[in-house]
This record gives C-alpha cells, structure tokens and sequence, in this order.
C-alpha cells in the first residue's frame, strides 16, 4: 500500500441492469496500491466493452505495487496523468486499428489515495461522490455537454433543451490522441467513504437515495455495493451498472 495512515478497503461491483443483454462498464481496484477505477465504455456493445476493459486494466498495471521503483518517475499527479494518458493512446490506436473498434471511446474516474490526500482523475461523466458525516458531495464534474453550456452561460438549469443533450460528452478516453483529464484533490478524514459510479448507477438512484443507502450500511462497504446496484435495478436499470466503495479508517 502508498504510505498511509489509513486502513483502506474496497469494495465493488457491475451489472449490465434489466434492459441491456450486455454490460460496456468496467471496474477494478487494488487494495495494496490505494486505487480505484470505474470505467463506462462507448461504442457499441464489443468495442465499449474493449475500450473500458483496457482503461482500467492499463491503469492497474501502471500502479502495480511490485512495480520496479525505477520505472517511477514524478509526482503522484504526475504519475497518474502518464497513466491516463497511457490508456487514452492505447485506446485510441486499438479504436484505429480494426473497423470493429472504430469510434469505442471509454469514461473514467480514477481515485488513488496517498496519507491523508484523495487525487482522482475524472474524463466523461462518471462521478466521484464523498460520503461524509451522514452527508454526501459530489466531488467530480461531468463532463457534458450541458453542463459546458451551463457553465457557459448560454443556458439555465432546468431548460427543457439540456434534457436532450445532457448525455452528450465532452471527453472520454479514445476519442482524441490526446485527452484533457480534470483533477481534483481532497483531504480525507477518517471514516470517509467514496464511491465511484457509472451514469447508470447516479441516473436510477437520486443523491438521497444514494446518500440514505450509505448511511444505512456504513463500513460495510460489501452490503452497500449490493444494496446501490439492487436500487438501481428496482428503479428501472436502463443502463449497465457500475459501482466502487473505498472506506478510509485510522490503521
């Protein structure tokens, strides 16, 4: 493990929901290396499965703990931005190499841990929400069309028109040869909780319903996992499903 003074734990899950016959979402942690991964792939079922597949892969291997010490180079954002950009390229050339991978692109929310320190790197709209004394945050943007347009000012929350557009990304992995990744940082405290997620977890379960689930189930970040994608499903499971839980306590 990065050297913390957190016992971490992680825990999570995908599903492909009631309607999809396929799931495109892509999950991975490791435990000893302080990283969590979800990823939402595009493209169609074979080659979003591919292009998630690879980003969390590519990321996991970056950050094996065994990996050589020389190999390391930089800082922690550093170093997590190289990943990224990593998996962006592989990504990328794969989507050019094979007609049936044209145009597969993948989100991506990477949190890594390091002492008291979270750093994520966020592409796409997949979020990162940070659970809190009884109250939960969402710590990530999504990386949207509608949300560029509210930003913007050329348009007003609640407009009609942004319902249409607001599945429509800015960035994702694969896209472009080069990706722009948000960062974010944050201190932890203990008896935090995060969760990653995919689009299909946030847009089946409202923030209270997320918020009441996680408190219901505190450190039992096993049960809690269960118990989102169960809600997601019972709520209509449009889309697959994707979640990780990462439970921070003094070690």
């Amino acid at each position: 493990m990065s050297e913390s003074a957190f016992s971490i734990r992680i825990a999570g899950k995908t599903d492909s929901g009631v309607l999809r016959e396929y799931n495109e979402d892509f999950v991975g942690f490791d435990e000893d290396a302080a990283l969590a991964l979800v990823a939402d792939g595009l493209g169609g079922r074979a080659s979003g499965e591919i292009a998630s597949c690879m980003a969390v892969t590519s990321l996991l291997t970056e950050f094996r703990p065994d990996r050589p010490p020389a190999q390391i180079r930089g800082g922690l954002r550093e170093q997590l931005e190289e990943a990224i950009s990593a998996a962006n390229r592989r990504i990328f050339l794969a989507a050019r190499s094979s007609k049936s991978m044209n145009g597969m692109s993948t989100t991506l929310i990477a949190a890594r841990i390091d002492g008291h320190r979270l750093l994520a790197g966020c592409v796409g709209d997949s979020r990162l929400y940070l659970m809190r004394k009884k109250q939960l945050e969402q710590l990530s943007h999504d990386h949207t069309l509608a949300n560029e347009l509210l930003a913007k000012g050329t348009a007003s929350s609640g407009s009609v028109s942004l319902s249409n557009i607001d599945h429509i990304l800015t960035r994702a992995l694969g896209v472009l040869e080069e990706v722009e990744v948000e960062f974010l940082e944050h201190d932890l405290e203990s008896g935090d909780v995060l969760l990653l997620c995919s689009d299909g977890l946030y847009n089946m379960v409202a923030d209270w319903q997320l918020k009441d689930i996680l408190n219901d189930h505190g450190a039992d970040i096993e049960a809690g996992i269960h118990k989102l994608v169960e809600y997601a499903n019972r709520n209509g499971g449009r889309d697959n499903i994707a979640a990780v839980l990462i439970h921070v306590d003094e070690g």
